[in-house]
């Protein structure tokens, strides 16, 4: 959190309903938990067309399939860019430096009409 705020992007996020890596799940068990903290806070079912895992590993992206959501991949960990596209990542990013990639990324895999073309 402290690096959300440090950014201004605590405001944002919504920790309450977020999946962490601190919790004892599996990743992809814990997306599935996330979704059902969201659900039940927000009482929206949350899918693979709304659902976006950012994360900068394999694992990641395999925890994205198995657990029902896109994937953007950030190529800032030890996975390269390559090795994020061969495991099934929806978009792949060189890093998070630019915020308005980002938000477009999400955006593209969230909005109904562009989702065929991911």
């Amino acid at each position: 959190m402290h690096k959300l705020k440090a950014f201004g992007l605590d405001k944002w996020i919504d920790v309450e309903v977020g999946g962490y890596g601190e919790e004892v799940y599996p990743k992809a068990t814990l997306l599935q938990v996330a979704q059902g903290r969201a659900k039940a806070r927000y009482g929206a079912v949350f899918t693979a067309g709304n659902t976006v895992l950012i994360g900068d590993s394999t694992r990641d992206v395999q925890a994205a399939k198995i657990g029902g959501a896109a994937m953007i991949a950030v190529a800032s960990g030890r996975s390269t860019s390559a090795e994020l596209q061969e495991a099934g990542a929806d978009i792949v990013l060189p890093d998070l430096s630019n915020p308005s990639e980002v938000v477009a990324a999400v955006a593209r895999l969230t909005t109904p009409a562009d989702r065929t073309t991911r």
